[in-house]
């Protein structure tokens, strides 16, 4: 794993902050069912299998959600976590291991984790297994024991895209250029670009977008050269939705005079307090992977038939599982009342006035020409 020396010191130091942080501020919109004491004396062995839990982004949100769970719901759980490290194909064996030890929901994440969730719970059919932001195909398959988690990203990664335009436009920036880096071309991210694109059109049609993939999650190095090229092409604010290795992305706008860095998944500019970096994170995207885990974690502890396993279930704006961070740094780099302008965009998301595309829906050249902004 390719790690810059200064997101050593800042993982070791802020740690605590960012677990502290998000376990006391997160909540969901979702009404909740109320849960009756355990009596049983039996906890359900819940076990997520993660690559990296502090990488300051998507993976640490599903990690923030099991000690979530442990923390509220400590009576009905045992929660362990089982980190791998960068290496995708140890995954396999992992998630063999801690079934073969006996638990009874396992929890992995991502696309890396696709084709394990569609042969392995077959074979454990006593046990629950829950995938974390990937579409899967359930025809012809035996997996009645598997729920897929999707989220609605495309609706934050709109209200991001009309935060970098708001910020490009006012700066007088000649480029009229964003940029957006992203971690695979999969589907997930996808849906980030297809929203940042609608949005920034629909507050600048005339506003060019720059692309571009790290082929991975924790290449942060090859990152901050993507995003160094986006600026050089005049790109002022970067949409990073690049896992760990959107922190290159975060270095190099906070080397750059007058570029900001939307963060992803989890309140960037929050976990990276007291550090040089956090004045760059003008807002986060967030896909809050800790309230879907903890809004599903209660439903199953009050009523496990309550939970559609077999199927798949989407978290949106609705929920408190995706949306920006509004917060003093956010206006005093676009203004008050581009603020509230902002808002009253999530507020048409919410109720259906404004509806923004998800990638799964689109062709390639659909979304090549949404990012062209030729709808």
């Amino acid at each position: 794993m390719k790690t810059m020396n200064w997101q050593r010191g800042i993982l070791l130091a802020l740690i605590a902050l960012s677990i502290l942080y998000i376990l006391g501020s997160c909540s969901s919109a979702a009404t909740l069912p109320t849960l009756s004491p355990n009596t049983s004396g039996k906890k359900i062995k819940l076990v997520l299998v993660v690559q990296r839990i502090h990488d300051m982004s998507f993976q640490q949100s599903a990690y923030d959600g099991t000690q979530r769970i442990k923390d509220k719901l400590g009576d009905y759980y045992d929660v362990q976590v089982e980190e791998t490290g960068s290496d995708s194909t140890v995954l396999e064996s992992a998630i063999y291991d801690v079934c073969d030890k006996g638990a009874d929901i396992v929890i992995g994440m991502g696309f890396e984790n696709l084709e394990n969730f569609q042969n392995i719970p077959p074979e454990y059919p006593n046990i629950k297994f829950i995938l974390l932001d990937e579409v899967l195909n359930y025809s012809g398959k035996n997996l009645s024991n598997l729920l897929t988690v999707t989220f609605k990203s495309s609706e934050s990664g709109f209200l991001a895209g009309a935060v970098a335009a708001y910020y490009t436009t006012p700066h007088g920036n000649p480029a009229k250029t964003v940029g957006f880096v992203g971690g695979t071309e999969a589907v997930t991210v996808t849906d980030f670009l297809v929203g940042y694109a609608e949005g920034v059109h629909y507050v600048d049609p005339s506003i060019k977008i720059l692309t571009a993939y790290v082929g991975n999650y924790f290449d942060s190095a090859k990152a901050k050269d993507l995003a160094n090229a986006q600026i050089a092409e005049g790109a002022d604010i970067i949409f990073q939705a690049a896992g760990g290795a959107g922190n290159g992305v975060i270095e190099a706008a906070a080397e750059a005079e007058k570029v900001m860095a939307i963060g992803v998944d989890s309140d960037q500019y929050k976990i990276l307090e007291g550090t040089n970096l956090q004045s760059c994170i003008i807002t986060s995207s967030l896909k809050h992977l800790d309230n879907a885990l903890f809004i599903i974690a209660t439903q199953y502890a009050a009523d496990p038939s309550s939970v559609a396993f077999g199927s798949t279930v989407t978290f949106d704006l609705e929920d408190d599982a995706v949306g920006i961070v509004f917060n003093d740094h956010l206006t005093a780099s676009i203004g008050e009342n581009n603020v509230s302008k902002i808002r009253e965009l999530q507020t048409k998301i919410q109720t259906g006035e404004i509806v923004v595309s998800e990638a799964a829906s689109l062709t390639a050249d659909q979304i090549a020409n949404i990012v062209k902004g030729n709808q």
